[in-house]
């Protein structure tokens, strides 16, 4: 399926995007940033290696602390529910961030346990002075296969670059969750995704 596929090319993200030292006077460039902490999360994946190997869930930790920081889930909350975001509570709102935030977790901290050391190149970003919104290029090489092309979307805001979307292979995470929930919230309501979502989440840390 489109969506497992899409899980599987994605994985490299969550090696490259780690926390912002928001100490700095200046925010990171943004490839900068996605190049540098790249050795961030693959050092902590080795690091926690013996752990891993014991309980998995060990994975969840350091994709919250490395990783999430960088993405603007609020943002991404908004552009997948569309139109719904709009019609939403409050109540809806904070409900589904947190379930879509812990479904990231979720999802890539299971494929982090499969990362293989596949070669990657992060390409430099094109900027302008003045330049809020970017797109960073990677490649990720595969041994006999076309290497797989990720773009990074990412905007700054006052404490750094953060993610909003990301493509693989021209597929974008923001616009496959839409597209499936926005059938799902049409058929059974807000609420009922929210459920399901938090179930699931339930279900996984098992």
């Amino acid at each position: 399926m489109i969506r497992q596929r899409f899980y599987a090319l994605i994985l490299p993200l969550f090696l490259l995007l780690g926390s912002v030292n928001l100490a700095q006077a200046a925010p990171m460039a943004p490839d900068l940033l996605i190049k540098n902490t790249t050795e961030e999360m693959l050092a902590a994946l080795k690091e926690h290696s013996k752990e891993l190997k014991q309980d998995p869930a060990v994975v969840y930790g350091l994709v919250s602390d490395i990783v999430l920081p960088n993405f603007d889930f609020i943002r991404m909350s908004r552009s997948v529910l569309a139109r719904n975001w709009k019609k939403a509570t409050r109540k809806q709102k904070l409900g589904f961030v947190r379930a879509f935030r812990t479904l990231m977790v979720r999802t890539y901290a299971v494929a982090l346990l499969e990362y293989t050391s596949q070669e990657i190149h992060v390409l430099p970003a094109k900027l302008k002075a003045g330049d809020k919104y970017a797109t960073v290029r990677m490649e990720v090489l595969q041994p006999g296969k076309q290497p797989v092309i990720i773009n990074y979307r990412l905007h700054l805001k006052k404490k750094g670059w953060k993610v909003y979307d990301v493509t693989v292979d021209g597929i974008s995470l923001i616009t496959n969750y839409r597209t499936s929930f926005a059938a799902e919230v049409k058929q059974q309501g807000l609420d009922a995704l929210i459920a399901r979502l938090q179930k699931h989440n339930e279900k996984a840390k098992g």
